[in-house]
């Protein structure tokens, strides 16, 4: 069993009816790299006085190296007066993304088929950063361009940011489109050009959308799963932006399958669970697409019918000798079941019923999984019908035969989130996700459990 998490608050959780923070499509809130974390939140009180609008907030701190969480350092928090984010849409997230190759950091926020809104640092304010000023100045203004590209037709309807480092670079996706009418799209950073390239549209929507559970990078090949949700089309009198509404006529109960493909060319081959070619963007030979349409061969790994109770962009995550979990839910027998889904390096898959004390419910909030250096895997469940927070484990020296309870907790709100990259160094189990307001003042948090070596 786990020990007690060391428990520290970035701030206040916005008022609001739609969760702001903490949702399982920000990729990511909280990162690591050259032994600082990074998190980002919005918070609606500005020295300590409550506001109208939301502001977006970035926070760091020291983290030891060696995983130890008792030397952790304060954290130190910018928070952005200038730009005022005013919409209640759970969808208007933060995501962030901290370059290896030249220290800055990139956030990207607000967006519910919205103009692309982002900031980005200097350079090396990551890379050397005690030496760094830490404040509003160190970032651009809010922007709706990348650096290297100008603002175009791709940047003026944008949902779901997400960053993900591959070696010294980054990568950037997104949603264009509406839901259920929608596809994704990539681009590479470059850490020796600073500036974005435009790699192509991965996955694209044919009277559907794809809902991605992350895009993930390790050992030289990138990972993808997702799901399609079917389009109904909004009726005639319905208001201009009825398709930013947080529930129906394209809800999760449209969703359907579970999809797979990698890549090892950093996103420009798309290969199916199997090895077959699904993709090469940018493409002009006969016989190969440029994307990955809904009808590609070899992508769909599990028929799962519309109905079913799965959700859209639950999670995701890859162990250190090439397999690949993705975590949803199911009706099984009739009651709705988290599903703990996986592919052994050879392509091979399997999936299982993950025993959790909570079940969760068809729109309850999502959980997370992860993967420490052991190839251990967790889950981090949410609690869909209470304030509970539970964490799961299925041992690599038992080959993940079963996944066992190790933590679990009441007052908690959101959909946790978890710091990979300083999973990847340390034995550090970093989650960021809320408190439930039935126990007080909002808080957004981080919550720091030490994995002991016996869990290897």
């Amino acid at each position: 069993m786990l020990e007690e998490p060391v428990v520290s608050v970035l701030g206040r959780d916005p008022t609001r009816k739609h969760r702001i923070n903490a949702n399982s499509f920000q990729q990511c809130a909280i990162t690591s790299i050259n032994g600082w974390q990074y998190a980002a939140f919005y918070t609606d009180e500005i020295k300590g006085v409550r506001k109208d609008g939301c502001y977006v907030s970035l926070a760091r701190r020291q983290v030891s190296r060696a995983g130890d969480t008792d030397t952790t350092g304060a954290w130190q928090t910018i928070l952005f007066e200038d730009y005022k984010q005013t919409v209640d849409d759970g969808h208007n997230t933060i995501s962030i993304g901290v370059c290896k190759g030249d220290g800055t950091i990139h956030v990207a926020f607000d967006h519910h088929c919205d103009q692309l809104r982002f900031r980005i640092s200097r350079p090396d304010v990551a890379s050397t950063a005690p030496t760094q000023a830490w404040d509003a100045s160190t970032f651009t203004k809010t922007q709706n361009f990348l650096p290297g590209i100008a603002a175009n037709d791709l940047m003026k309807e944008v949902t779901y940011p997400r960053f993900v480092n591959i070696d010294n670079d980054l990568l950037l996706t997104y949603r264009i489109g509406q839901a259920g009418l929608g596809s994704d799209i990539l681009y590479r950073y470059s850490s020796t050009t600073h500036q974005y390239v435009y790699l192509g549209q991965y996955l694209t929507g044919v009277a559907n959308s794809p809902y991605i559970n992350g895009l993930d990078f390790r050992q030289s090949r990138l990972h993808v799963s997702w799901c399609y949700r079917n389009f109904v089309q909004v009726d005639a009198s319905a208001s201009a932006d009825a398709h930013k509404q947080q529930a129906g006529p394209n809800g999760p109960e449209n969703n359907y399958d579970l999809n797979y493909s990698f890549s090892e060319d950093m996103g420009e081959t798309w290969r199916s669970s199997d090895g077959r070619v699904l993709a090469v963007l940018g493409s002009k030979e006969a016989g190969v697409g440029m994307t990955i349409k809904p009808d590609a061969d070899g992508a769909r790994v599990f028929e799962i019918p519309m109905h079913s109770g799965i959700l859209n962009q639950e999670g995701q995550a890859v162990d250190w000798e090439g397999g690949f979990w993705a975590l949803n839910r199911e009706k099984v027998e009739g009651e709705e079941k988290w599903i703990a889904y996986y592919r052994d390096a050879i392509g091979h898959w399997t999936k299982k019923v993950v025993p959790s004390f909570s079940q969760p419910t068809e729109t309850g909030s999502r959980g997370s999984i992860c993967v420490d250096r052991r190839n251990n895997m967790y889950l981090v469940l949410p609690g869909n019908s209470d304030s509970s927070l539970e964490i799961m484990l299925a041992r690599k020296d038992g080959e993940c035969a079963s996944i066992k309870p190790i933590w679990r907790s009441e007052g908690y709100d959101g959909e946790p989130l978890i710091d990979v990259q300083r999973l990847e160094v340390s034995d550090v189990l970093s989650v960021f996700t809320r408190t439930s307001r039935s126990v007080g003042e909002g808080k957004v948090i981080v919550l720091d459990f030490a994995l002991p070596g016996a869990i290897g």
